[in-house]
């Protein structure tokens, strides 16, 4: 199974330290999610607020793949989840990765204005 990336940018705007933005990637996607790298800008400050998802519709619920509040800090996230049986129990030791069905959208609260804000790249397996 192929392996491909995708990356979204956001730029912010307004007053620094208010600064908000939304970044979306060009099309949906659809796969299992490997791995989110989250390259803030050089000057975003440590009081930033960053959300990846993968937006609900109609047929889907929303998937949070990262929330991090308070950091600008460049880091790489692993988003998966803990198994559970048919009845609902988790299963001790097993997780899976998140599916991620639709469009990504980062978004970027208290930061600077800055273009870009931070740049994410989502790695998924098709």
């Amino acid at each position: 199974m192929p392996i491909r990336t995708v990356k979204v940018t956001v730029t912010t705007t307004g007053s620094d330290g208010s600064a908000t933005g939304a970044g979306y990637s060009r099309a949906a996607v659809n796969g299992e999610v490997l791995a989110v790298k989250v390259d803030w800008g050089a000057t975003a400050p440590a009081t930033s607020d960053i959300d990846v998802v993968v937006e609900s519709d109609d047929d889907r619920p929303e998937v949070t793949l990262v929330d991090k509040d308070d950091s600008a800090t460049d880091a790489w996230f692993y988003p998966k989840v803990q198994n559970t049986d048919a009845g609902g129990s988790t299963i001790s030791g097993e997780y899976m990765h998140l599916p991620a069905a639709g469009r990504i959208k980062v978004s970027v609260a208290q930061c600077n204005a800055l273009d870009p804000a931070v740049a994410v790249y989502v790695f998924l397996r098709d």
